[in-house]
């Protein structure tokens, strides 16, 4: 989400994607994981993770999640979504019955370890609605686990490619998400939708068909695909559009693989960007902190188009006042200290089946 806490960076994160299988664990119209582990040889395990789920576009589920702590313990379900229609998705309005304040807690769309410790292990659970009761009908599931501890940090860049951006990260249209008035509903309008216009700008880039929404939701010359893409991705419960997990599951419903993930380092982010893979990323800086940068925020998504032969950052950030003012370059180490509040959280949206490039410390 967004907004998240503004803190000094860590130096380090340990971070591990794992992928569920989602053809084995169904119970008729309910599925559940097997144990899902970061695996982290005598590390005590994590103590936050972010779960993603894609399912077809008319498919609507309860998606859940429990987390099992270092004593063994399995904690409660809690609830990640009622995924409904556009306008009807909601995460956890308030904690679940049973959990106690020791407990490892979802807060909107990240799991974070109580004062029982961190967690070692957690499990998915997606229930599907009558009307989607078939198994095909969800395409992925994973969560990407993060401790504090790894050898990641600001490393330095190695080569990359020489020309910048490339494949579709370069074919990224800049959209602005100042084109859209506040409004009272759907999380407050355009001021609150850097990550709707993100999510459109990277989806739109591989080619996907975004429905445009009414007319009267879309000012003259804004694109009539940012307004629905709000209200699809729209959490009732938490009131944004910046729910990282509705995000992911949005762009699963549009045709791609998509899930949320932490990168240990910019230099991850630029094997994406070499292989020509666009990232949406969450950042957080105060004014001043991020040079180019006409604005500040205390949570805002982007989208990580490349980089440049220094190692800066080539974006295209939705907070513009339109045009190819989207397209600029931040500093490296201004970006990641920015980006290090999220613990380097990206959106990583590939077509269904797209090879993506090898990730040694298994990021993706």
């Amino acid at each position: 989400m967004p907004g998240v806490p503004r803190a000094d960076p860590p130096d380090m994160w340990r971070t591990r994607l794992v992928r569920a299988d989602t053809d084995a664990g169904w119970t008729g119209r309910q599925w559940m994981s097997g144990v899902l582990e970061p695996g982290w040889a005598g590390d005590p395990g994590a103590d936050q993770a972010v779960a993603s789920w894609n399912l077809d576009p008319a498919a609507t589920a309860v998606v859940e999640l429990r987390a099992r702590t270092a004593d063994g313990r399995w904690h409660p379900w809690q609830t990640l979504a009622h995924w409904g229609s556009e306008g009807e998705r909601s995460s956890l309005a308030q904690p679940e019955a049973g959990l106690t304040h020791a407990a490892p807690t979802v807060d909107t769309d990240v799991l974070t370890a109580g004062s029982a410790g961190r967690f070692d292990a957690v499990q998915l659970r997606v229930t599907l609605g009558e009307a989607a009761a078939d198994s095909q009908a969800l395409r992925l599931a994973a969560v990407s686990f993060s401790s504090p501890g790894a050898a990641s940090g600001p490393a330095a860049l190695g080569p990359g490619a020489a020309t910048g951006a490339v494949g579709v990260a370069a074919a990224v249209q800049p959209l602005s998400q100042r084109a859209y008035p506040a409004r009272g509903d759907l999380g407050g309008g355009g001021p609150a939708w850097c990550s709707p216009t993100s999510l459109t700008m990277v989806a739109a880039a591989w080619g996907a068909e975004i429905p445009s929404a009414a007319d009267e939701d879309v000012p003259p010359g804004a694109d009539p695909r940012v307004p629905w893409m709000a209200r699809a991705v729209y959490d009732t419960a938490y009131g944004g559009t910046g729910n990282w997990s509705f995000n992911a599951a949005v762009a699963g419903a549009l045709g791609f693989d998509a899930l949320v993930t932490r990168l240990s380092s910019l230099h991850a982010a630029r094997t994406l960007t070499d292989a020509g893979i666009p990232l949406v990323a969450s950042v957080s800086f105060a004014a001043g902190e991020l040079p180019g940068a006409d604005y500040d925020t205390p949570g805002h998504l982007l989208v990580i188009r490349g980089f440049d032969p220094d190692g800066d950052v080539l974006v295209a950030d939705p907070s513009n006042p339109g045009g190819v003012s989207g397209l600029r370059s931040y500093p490296r180490r201004a970006f990641d200290d920015a980006w290090s509040h999220s613990r380097r959280t990206a959106y990583l949206i590939v077509p269904r089946g797209h090879a993506l490039p090898p990730s040694p410390a298994g990021e993706w």
